[in-house]
């Protein structure tokens, strides 16, 4: 099932989605969402054709169903907690903490749309903004930075998370092109270009002239 090309009926599709999505077991909490909220998995169409059973509806089966179902959120949640620490200390393995003073000027980022335009391709990340104080070991408070406006600065609480330094575009220098190491002088064959290649981890580029050929290697950052 998928939606039309030009995308305007996708409300009538949604009722599907959600259904599917909460008969679907979690890998996170091991059940269906319908199950863990009604303590019954939803029945299907393949249920309405099998024969009915009245036994299953009594009040000691339904006292069963009952605990059963609240064991099993019981359940869900130690499966979550575990799932989250999991989570939590993969993040931390791979994460450096980050932290800024007063003063420095960072950027933030901030996700906008844009009809008729990727938002992909759009700028996120806005500058200069000015840090004012650590609120706390992941927040900050900032202003926007510019000295020469009057306006009012607009002082956000920004998350860690959104924030990076701030370094001005005007300033960075361009990369300086690498120079070439000295060109081979012997036999020229296809098994030579890769050789060259392999040993110098760089690019081999063979140049062919009307009387002779040359091979020159760059060398890889």
């Amino acid at each position: 099932m998928y939606v039309d090309v030009e995308q305007k009926n996708w409300d009538e599709i949604l009722p599907f989605v959600t259904f599917a999505y909460n008969t679907a077991k979690q890998e996170t909490t091991g059940f269906t969402p319908f199950y863990l909220l009604h303590g019954l998995e939803a029945e299907t169409t393949l249920d309405t054709m099998l024969p009915f059973c009245p036994n299953d509806f009594d009040d000691n089966n339904i006292t069963k169903i009952a605990a059963r179902a609240e064991e099993s959120r019981q359940l869900a949640r130690v499966h979550t907690l575990r799932a989250q620490d999991k989570d939590r200390r993969r993040y931390d393995s791979k994460h450096q903490m980050v932290s800024y003073a007063p003063g420095d000027l960072v950027w933030v980022y901030t996700p906008v749309r844009k009809v008729g335009l990727s938002e992909k391709l759009l700028r996120r990340y806005f500058e200069p903004y000015q840090v004012l104080r650590r609120l706390s070991a992941v927040t900050y408070a900032v202003q926007d930075f510019d000295p020469a406006s009057r306006k009012r600065k607009l002082r956000e609480v920004v998350h860690v998370l959104r924030m990076k330094p701030y370094h001005d575009p005007a300033e960075q220098i361009e990369t300086e092109d690498i120079p070439p190491k000295e060109s081979y002088k012997g036999p020229i064959t296809r098994s030579r270009i890769k050789t060259l290649e392999q040993n110098d981890s760089g690019r081999c580029l063979l140049f062919e002239g009307s009387n002779a050929a040359r091979i020159i290697c760059y060398k890889s950052r």
